[in-house]
């Protein structure tokens, strides 16, 4: 009777090969992995395949209280859909689903019993496609899933997911433009006097993990000591139809030594963007994830004198953004200031937001198959790995959010990827605060009470 009961598929997953340090993966990289199939008798497999797609989807609800009913909204990106068969019954029709097929080594479909490893190779497509990103009320993620199909048997799945960041931002000029901005207050209830400030960052766009410098000039001529304080605030936008849901993240607080009363003082800041905070995202029509430093004077009992400067968060590994050294920061602080005071927001300069589809007569020259050998064994799991356990094969990192490290930035690409073994045989939004910033003269927003 326990024999009967002993599953006949023992063990089925799906793993890759990280090809940098911070295990992310780009436009146009080469991503590597293996099917690892372990039975304990021979079967005849319909069909076994590997796909992998990027995708963004949304969701939330929201509590109607006059009608006492919950409305929920949902929206669907799909950015691209590949597709590599491993096995196929040639009697059984194919379906593809929308998917583009990739060429590559296929197998008979009669399986021996044992441990058997199918290695699997992708390009990712090159495009408009935004960076991973998962929060409660909505993902972009990319991921591979294996699928081992039979007759008369429940389809089994095996999924991980990875890493993307985007290279939109590389052909983007303004990233390294210092921003400015101004305002002035007058006191009024419980203070008199007013108090002005000047404030300058040193660029537009920052790196997971890199250090914003701040030059401001603060004049208090009030009757109170003010105290200089920074926000990093994340504004993340999920879109559904018409239907908007807004939720703000603060990121860190910062607060600088107090301003005496009847005095002026020249202040520079550095603050640490965090390494694992999300990335900007303006390529996606249904989320948007956008950053504003705040830059204030703490009045009490009256409202606080901002001054806005949406930036650009970048991935940390990527390296066309040069690093700055502190000289050169403060130069560029000191000089923005003699010059225009605004500098223009950038969403203008992305790419319109699209699904993306790959060109179909891409991918063939994209890889170089081995001769298909349908009568061929698949490779067992010891001509593969001699020597390596089934706990042992391959690395699976937590896939979002990854803790990058500073980049050595020798070159523009990734390195190599790893080598397979080869087997024998064949609203008004937070959208709208950045367009509403591409008015010069406006640019960064302050408030004046």
């Amino acid at each position: 009777m326990a024999g009967r009961l002993l599953k006949s598929v023992k063990h089925f997953s799906i793993n890759y090969d990280p090809i940098n340090e911070n295990n992310t993966f780009t436009n146009g990289s080469t991503l590597e992995g293996r099917v690892v199939l372990e039975i304990t008798k021979d079967l005849k497999i319909d069909q076994l395949y590997v796909k992998c797609k990027g995708q963004a989807d949304v969701h939330w609800t929201e509590s109607d209280s006059k009608n006492d009913t919950d409305d929920s909204y949902s929206a669907h990106e799909r950015y691209f859909k590949l597709k590599q068969i491993l096995i196929q019954n040639a009697s059984k029709k194919e379906k593809n689903n929308g998917a583009t097929v990739t060429p590559g080594e296929t197998y008979k479909n009669l399986v021996i019993a044992g441990s058997h490893v199918f290695p699997f190779r992708f390009q990712l497509p090159e495009g408009n496609l935004p960076s991973s990103f998962k929060e409660q009320h909505g993902s972009i993620i990319y991921i591979l899933e294996a699928r081992l199909c039979r007759a008369w048997r429940i389809t089994r799945t095996a999924t991980v997911e990875f890493t993307f960041v985007s290279k939109v931002y590389e052909d983007i000029p303004y990233l390294m433009k210092p921003l400015s901005g101004a305002i002035e207050k007058k006191m009024k209830l419980f203070t008199s006097g007013s108090a002005s400030v000047k404030a300058a960052t040193d660029k537009t766009g920052y790196m997971q993990g890199e250090i914003i410098i701040v030059e401001s000039e603060i004049e208090n001529s009030s009757s109170r000591d003010l105290k200089l304080k920074y926000k990093l605030e994340q504004k993340q936008t999920f879109t559904a139809g018409s239907h908007h849901k807004h939720e703000d993240k603060v990121i860190f607080k910062e607060v600088a030594d107090p301003i005496l009363s009847r005095s002026k003082r020249t202040v520079a800041s550095k603050l640490k963007i965090p390494p694992d905070v999300s990335l900007t995202i303006a390529n996606c029509d249904i989320i948007k994830v956008e950053h504003v430093l705040k830059v204030y004077l703490d009045v009490p009992f009256a409202r606080d004198p901002e001054i806005l400067f949406p930036i650009i968060i970048l991935p940390g590994d990527q390296c066309f953004l040069p690093q700055q050294n502190e000289a050169n920061s403060y130069a560029n602080t000191e000089a923005v200031w003699s010059s225009s005071p605004f500098q223009p927001a950038l969403t203008h300069l992305l790419p319109a937001a699209a699904t993306f589809r790959p060109i179909p007569e891409l991918y063939p020259s994209l890889y170089t198959p081995q001769p298909t050998n349908p009568e061929g064994p698949p490779p067992s799991y010891t001509d593969i790995f001699p020597t390596a356990s089934a706990a042992t094969l391959g690395l699976q990192p937590s896939p979002l959010t990854p803790v990058l490290s500073a980049p050595s930035c020798p070159a523009q690409g990734y390195p190599t990827a790893a080598q397979h073994h080869q087997p024998e045989s064949e609203c008004l939004s937070s959208l709208g605060y950045w367009q509403g910033a591409l008015n010069s003269e406006s640019y960064p927003t302050t408030t004046n009470k």
